[in-house]
């Protein structure tokens, strides 16, 4: 959009309807001059009119005025069906006696059947825009046109489907009669913004997701997008997040493709959601990208539609309710805070071994958010490798010999062996291996390894750790250190890593770590320390310091876009050129 942005008829006679987003009062009073209709004013800072097109024109040159965009449409993502609650641990939650009771859910969609068996002792008080209030009379529209009801019961009732087909899948009472939603006990609300055709402008969305934040809802669901942003609809996202109200919408059904996610699902304030069928394959027709955060059942989903039916659909739009209902049970489960609730979905997502850009941080795991059993279905949880080091040490022979400082963990309590080795990197011999049994939840100690009669000058050594469990789960790491030339005459020595720590702050879109390090040289001759962030062996990240001395610390901030990190890397370099390395493997 500029100053040719919008095409009317001949002379301008045409008025075109536009969102107007504005940045002050002056900005609101030239925008309410300029239309020749004000269709509709949000409580955040703009308005739709409808304006003749040198007006608006005029109106996205004013420096009062942050946007003007022609109201454009979403619509309801293509439809094709849930099964997903078994697959998802939500059974298991619910067995729990989870039920997400309390919390109120946001369907912003087609409306929801205002009577359906399963649906209606769930529901809550509902709104519609003006264009899009039920219908008996829809006359068709991208989505295949209305549904046919004989009777609206509200204007918010569904003459489509679409919405009470998502309302199901998050909702569906556990009362012995038709389907079972994610989270059965919560107060479903019709925000019915997409019209029996399944389309709806950007302002009624952004009406629609108003009108909810309003009421102090908890979680939005949206089974809606288009390929373009709105930046009114951008504009109420933000109005809703800063009223804490969790945001998942449907990434859309472009697929396939790897970089497609439509919008809102790719604003950053929502959780965008993917689609995976039966077998947790990805559904050929689901929109991919950096952006997707969850993956979820969106193949074959059986759930309601009006009157008293139940249906297969297949879509994004099938996968999104089922993460909106696990947001519900976050928070019913007292966790509070919209980032609380997002991390706690994301860090218990079953990794299905898809890419980064298809399933985000894994398929949703209900029971798993909530901490409560998995079902039974997940093996004991692994051990873990809380830190290795190695630095050279002195002997009074030519060995080349290492200290090997490390530490491990067992959630469970349940370690039983540690295993390390050395192998010369410069032959690829293996030199030694040593055991020790280890219990309880952590343990730690420092192990000397040797390469026997092997000075070592100028090699590399790998030095591995493995600790496994008493029910033989296990976990490895690994680094790579120097030998010191001359160890027995003690000539110029490697500087030492006496401190390597990595903090984890990635999210879906990006691969975020902080490296503290602490470094030493008994020559005092200390030079430079760099980190590097690695990617199937790839550097896409490296920060550098210059040291001096014989002792020095610090941080570095390593960040990427969403690249799978892999390895963190560390290197210490003296004044003559010795090196030591250390790598934290994810």
């Amino acid at each position: 959009m500029g100053a040719t942005g919008f095409a009317g008829g001949a002379a301008g006679r045409d008025l075109v309807e536009v969102n107007v987003g504005v940045r002050n009062d002056a900005g609101r009073d030239a925008a309410n001059r300029a239309a020749a209709e004000v269709k509709r004013e949000f409580s955040f800072d703009a308005l739709t009119i409808r304006v003749a097109p040198a007006a608006a024109d005029n109106l996205a040159s004013n420096p009062n005025v942050r946007y003007v965009e022609e109201n454009g449409t979403m619509v309801a993502f293509e439809q094709t069906t849930p099964y997903g609650i078994d697959l998802t641990d939500a059974d298991v939650a619910i067995d729990d006696g989870n039920t997400g009771d309390g919390v109120d859910v946001a369907v912003i969609d087609t409306g929801i059947d205002a009577q359906h068996e399963t649906l209606e002792a769930n529901l809550g008080d509902g709104w519609a825009a003006v264009d899009a209030a039920c219908t008996t009379n829809c006359g068709g529209g991208p989505s295949g046109g209305g549904n046919g009801i004989e009777e609206c019961l509200a204007e918010w009732d569904d003459d489509n489907d679409h919405g009470t087909h998502c309302a199901g899948t998050a909702a569906a009472a556990d009362d012995g009669t038709g389907v079972l939603g994610v989270a059965p006990d919560v107060t479903l609300h019709a925000v019915k913004v997409l019209a029996c055709d399944g389309s709806g402008t950007f302002d009624d969305i952004a009406a629609g997701i108003e009108w909810s934040a309003d009421q102090g809802h908890d979680v939005q669901s949206m089974s809606l997008g288009a390929d373009t942003d709105s930046s009114v609809v951008a504009d109420a996202l933000r109005y809703a997040a800063d009223r804490g109200i969790v945001i998942v919408a449907a990434a859309g059904n472009s697929g396939p493709c790897t970089d497609c996610v439509g919008f809102p699902a790719r604003d950053e304030r929502v959780i965008a959601v993917s689609a995976t069928d039966q077998s947790d394959a990805l559904a050929d027709f689901s929109s991919t990208g950096p952006e997707v955060d969850l993956a979820a059942p969106g193949v074959d989903t059986l759930s309601t539609v009006p009157r008293d039916g139940y249906a297969e659909f297949s879509g994004t739009s099938m996968a999104c309710p089922h993460v909106a209902g696990a947001a519900a049970q976050v928070i019913a489960s007292g966790v509070t805070g919209r980032d609380a609730v997002r991390n706690a979905l994301l860090e218990a997502a079953d990794d299905v071994g898809l890419a980064a850009n298809e399933q985000g941080s894994g398929r949703l795991n209900v029971a798993a958010a909530l901490d409560g059993d998995d079902g039974g279905d997940s093996e004991n949880a692994a051990p873990t490798v809380e830190s290795l080091s190695a630095s050279p040490a002195s002997t009074d022979t030519a060995d080349a010999a290492f200290d090997v400082g490390w530490t491990v963990s067992d959630a469970d309590g349940n370690l039983d062996a540690v295993e390390l080795s050395l192998t010369d990197e410069t032959d690829g011999e293996l030199e030694e291996t040593v055991s020790a049994a280890v219990d309880g939840e952590q343990a730690g100690d420092t192990t000397r390894l040797v390469a026997a009669d092997d000075d070592g000058t100028g090699n590399e050594y790998a030095v591995e750790l493995t600790v496994t469990d008493a029910d033989g789960a296990s976990a490895s790491d690994s680094t790579v250190v120097s030998a010191e030339e001359d160890t027995a005459d003690g000539g110029d020595t490697a500087p030492v890593i006496d401190r390597f720590t990595v903090t984890d702050d990635s999210n879906p879109n990006w691969s975020r770590h902080t490296v503290d390090w602490a470094v030493s040289d008994a020559d005092g001759d200390l030079a430079a320390v760099t980190s590097e962030q690695s990617a199937g062996g790839d550097v896409v990240d490296r920060a550098s310091t210059t040291v001096s001395g014989d002792t020095a610390s610090g941080a570095h901030d390593l960040e990427s876009r969403r690249t799978s990190v892999t390895e963190i890397r560390l290197t210490v370099v003296d004044g003559a050129g010795n090196e030591t390395v250390e790598t934290r493997s994810f």
